[in-house]
């Protein structure tokens, strides 16, 4: 009994832009926003030559074992079991496919630009996991606040130009070519 096939499997590669093209407004990146988000796309558009991402990425992650470290009465207090552990640090809280919880890894969640997203009460009571205020370590880590928010900036920047590009493709404009 043979196990090959005469039929091919399709592979799909990440495509990937340039920062330096993102930022050209006119530039015509339809053709690479239908590979990456397209029907036959993976969803994904990567950026390349993102000034300042390697080291911004290269300090937050030193960060993360002293985090990790931290005594388990900090990192308690670091916990927003009202958001559903989507503000602060997270760490056995989260559960597996099979029901498990997560013990191997442990996680910090807070908004890279807002501490306060709304003062509604109505909505942090509706969307807790959303709309929770950021919870930081100023006593026992304080560099983790700039350096998150330093490097979640940058990704949101970036983000806004990739979607920029997306919407000119939709909208067929300025070299956005939604009708070819």
């Amino acid at each position: 009994m043979s196990l090959a096939s005469d039929a091919t499997v399709p592979t799909v590669s990440t495509v990937t832009v340039s920062y330096s093209e993102l930022k050209q407004s006119n530039i015509d990146l339809s053709e690479r926003i239908v590979q990456g988000f397209g029907p036959n796309g993976l969803g994904i558009l990567s950026v390349k030559d993102v000034p300042g991402y390697p080291a911004l990425r290269k300090n937050l992650l030193q960060l993360a074992p002293r985090l990790a470290g931290l005594p388990e009465e900090v990192k308690r207090e670091l916990e927003d079991a009202h958001s559903r552990y989507n503000f602060g640090w997270s760490h056995g809280k989260e559960k597996l496919e099979s029901g498990k919880l997560d013990v191997l890894k442990g996680s910090y969640y807070a908004n890279p630009l807002q501490d306060v997203p709304t003062s509604n009460p109505y909505e942090i009571q509706r969307y807790p996991s959303y709309c929770g205020s950021n919870i930081w370590p100023r006593n026992s880590l304080s560099e983790l606040e700039g350096a998150f928010k330093a490097l979640g900036s940058l990704m949101f920047e970036v983000g806004l130009m990739v979607a920029y590009h997306c919407d000119q493709y939709g909208l067929g404009g300025d070299g956005g070519h939604a009708g070819k």
